[in-house]
């Protein structure tokens, strides 16, 4: 039996199994709004990715491996020609007519030399003085007697300049002299250089045909500029009488040494007086100077020198540089100690020799090549001071690259 009441349904249970009761106290309302789609989860990886991803690793590990196997294996040399320069050693060697142990055989002499030469005033602007030119004329006579001419006799130019013989001559008959002329006036046409003819004023003029003059040698004077002595002019001739004096004085020191072993020396000279005639700033248009010098000269076998010196410049060689031949380039001698009575003497020796760089560690910084182009590094040594020229070598070959370790770079010296 059924029973409805205020819209709800209340049913009794039929006999037998149990039943689920509906109570339903109002209507079931229903949505109509559409209903959100809800995603998916993703789905969860695949065991290929994970294959993937291992392979990718241990293909990055061979890379870096065979990276770092490369890095470690490539080499460099860098093969460089240094600059040869010349360095300078000094070094003392002692000389006795008697050696000892460690001296050079040797001789040591001194003389003392004297000279007196007039030199002319050159130093100065001058001042301009009028004079009497005069030179030296030949006079022909072409006739077959003898031409007498008299102290004064006129002499004339083709264009009017007179001047007079000096002395009385007599011309041989068809033969000549030599004589003496100066200028009838003073002033500087009179003065002349190439030759010139003259024909004789007082003789008639067909005897002026055969008997004529012409120069000999210029005529100078009719202008002299006088000049006042300075320093320079005396150092001038000082220079040049001590160099005669010095040729005058080796020789004769030579030749009193007399031993021929002896075919070098050096020497040292001394002014033991110097005059002149004429005081500085005083007009003159030359001057006597006289000078006195002492010279004393040390005199040694070349051969036995160089040989002493090869010995001593050898241990006296700059720490990180090397001889590059054997010998001084050159070598320059001063006597810093004499003693004559005794024949000894000190040289100081001065010796230029050719040395190159022993190490190129100072020249070159590996920091600022490592990891360039072979062609670039090399470029940027040889502007390095004390490089000649660079090569570089790098294994293996076909790298052509510097490694960017500086152990794997290395410096060779040609």
């Amino acid at each position: 039996m059924e029973q409805w009441s205020h819209g709800a349904v209340d049913r009794q249970p039929p006999p037998g199994p149990a039943i689920l009761l509906y109570s339903v106290s109002r209507p079931m309302a229903i949505r109509t709004d559409k209903l959100r789609t809800r995603e998916p989860f993703p789905a969860p990886p695949t065991p290929g990715i994970y294959k993937k991803i291992a392979y990718s690793f241990v293909a990055l590990t061979i890379i870096i491996v065979f990276a770092a196997l490369w890095f470690s294996s490539v080499r460099a040399t860098v093969s460089v020609n240094v600059t040869r320069e010349p360095t300078d050693i000094r070094t003392n060697v002692r000389v006795a007519m008697v050696p000892e142990q460690g001296e050079l055989a040797g001789r040591v002499v001194q003389g003392v030399f004297e000279r007196v030469q007039e030199f002319n005033v050159t130093g100065g602007a001058g001042t301009s003085v009028s004079g009497i030119a005069t030179g030296k004329v030949r006079i022909y006579n072409e006739r077959s007697s003898a031409q007498p001419l008299v102290v004064k006799t006129r002499l004339l130019t083709s264009d009017g300049r007179l001047y007079r013989l000096s002395e009385g001559v007599t011309v041989p008959p068809n033969g000549s002299v030599d004589a003496e002329a100066y200028s009838d006036e003073e002033g500087a046409k009179y003065d002349f250089s190439q030759k010139v003819s003259f024909t004789i004023p007082g003789l008639s003029e067909s005897m002026q045909e055969f008997v004529y003059a012409e120069s000999v040698t210029a005529f100078i004077g009719g202008e002299q500029v006088v000049r006042t002595l300075e320093a320079a002019d005396v150092a001038t001739a000082e220079e040049s009488l001590k160099k005669d004096l010095l040729d005058e004085g080796k020789a004769k020191l030579q030749s009193e040494v007399g031993d021929m072993r002896y075919t070098d020396a050096v020497y040292l000279v001394s002014a033991e007086e110097k005059n002149t005639s004429v005081n500085l700033g005083e007009e003159a248009e030359s001057f006597l100077m006289s000078l006195k010098l002492s010279i004393t000269g040390v005199f040694y076998s070349k051969m036995d020198m160089e040989s002493i010196v090869r010995e001593q410049v050898a241990d006296r060689v700059p720490e990180g540089r090397e001889i590059v031949r054997q010998g001084p380039v050159k070598m320059q001698y001063n006597i810093e100690n004499v003693d004559v009575p005794n024949e000894k003497a000190e040289l100081s020796v001065n010796a230029e020799v050719l040395t190159k760089a022993t190490s190129v560690d100072n020249l070159i910084s590996k920091e600022a090549i490592i990891g360039l182009p072979i062609e670039e590094a090399e470029s940027k040594i040889e502007q390095m001071a004390g490089i000649e020229e660079a090569n570089i070598t790098v294994r293996p070959s076909w790298v052509r690259r510097l490694p960017t370790l500086k152990d794997h770079i290395t410096f060779k010296i040609e």
